[in-house]
């Protein structure tokens, strides 16, 4: 993983599979185990630091996260869907910000270095930025925020950051190699809002939080669904290093590695919207040794599922995917 990085060629791509609840289920009967990081050798492993000691169960599906959020998790259990927005005003004080430095974020983590001493362990920070802000505010409102009341969404991002930093100072106490911010932006056409908006409110702080990361030696992934590609040259200015979830669906990831791959490492490739739940065993399978063979070429590449595979593919899919993958 960190040959491929640093854009050198490995021996062979290295890879990372992972998947919703609903599919895990279904590779755990089929590999009779329920660790599938070892079942399939993954050459990366993640730890989230959404811990459950973290969420508050309200009722049966319903959570209430240690920002005071609601989430219904009945039918989406890997992430669910924020039922309410506990900022209602343009007003910080009096919010109650958790506790950076709350043990039960981190009492995994030894365990978990401990146990992964051959695979690149990768700190997976879900909710940075921008949605950590709508969670909070609701997207609706923190648009027109943007808008009408700039000042007091740098307020907002300000706060955020700082919060991000402790936690990240933290994290680094522990022996991992990269860490994977998590902020989508985009939808299937475009960004959801202007770039310059962007650059004004997320660009700097990312790049602080970047740089705390490259500064200690480890490796800045960013996670930012949708059709954001027009943002990487901002991304490489700010020195990111992985890019995920390169999905086909929305760029030319071929095109995209010719004109970014000295500058940007990619991460992701496989489509979870129609190869994988739509194509063929065989399909699926060329498309695989393609990816490894274009993308792979001269590093920069760890091939995966565009997002986590969600339990709407075939088995056989699945399986034909981290076969051909791991046969090459």
């Amino acid at each position: 993983v960190w040959l491929s990085i640093q854009h050198t060629q490995p021996d062979r791509v290295p890879y990372y599979f992972s998947f919703t609840q609903p599919a895990s289920r279904k590779l755990e009967a089929y590999y009779g185990t329920t660790d599938l990081d070892l079942a399939l050798d993954n050459d990366v492993v993640r730890y989230s630091i959404r811990q459950p000691a973290l969420m508050q169960a309200v009722s049966p599906g319903f959570y209430r996260d240690e920002f005071g959020v609601l989430w219904n998790r009945s039918v989406d259990k890997d992430i669910g869907i924020p039922t309410d927005h506990p900022l209602n005003r343009r007003l910080l004080e009096g919010y109650p910000f958790p506790d950076p430095y709350d043990p039960r974020r981190y009492q995994g983590l030894r365990t978990f270095v401990k146990a992964q001493p051959n695979r690149f362990r990768l700190i997976s920070y879900s909710f940075t930025l921008f949605e950590r802000a709508w969670i909070m505010r609701g997207m609706p409102q923190l648009m027109v925020d943007m808008l009408e009341a700039p000042e007091w969404v740098e307020e907002l991002f300000d706060a955020l950051t700082a919060f991000n930093q402790s936690v990240v100072q933290e994290l680094l106490k522990y022996d991992v190699d990269g860490f994977l911010f998590g902020d989508d932006w985009g939808h299937q056409q475009g960004l959801l809002f202007s770039p310059g908006l962007w650059r004004r409110f997320i660009k700097p702080r990312l790049a602080l939080l970047i740089g705390i990361v490259k500064r200690a030696g480890k490796a800045a992934f960013i996670h930012s669904c949708g059709k954001v590609q027009g943002l990487f040259p901002d991304l490489v200015e700010i020195g990111l290093d992985v890019f995920n979830p390169f999905q086909p669906n929305v760029m030319d990831v071929y095109d995209i590695k010719r004109r970014f791959g000295d500058r940007l490492s990619f991460y992701g490739g496989m489509s979870v919207q129609d190869t994988l739940p739509h194509g063929s065993p065989e399909q699926i399978r060329a498309k695989a040794r393609r990816l490894m063979d274009e993308i792979g070429h001269g590093g920069g590449f760890i091939i995966a599922p565009s997002h986590h595979m969600p339990g709407d593919i075939p088995l056989e899919n699945m399986v034909a995917f981290i076969e051909a993958v791991r046969e090459e």
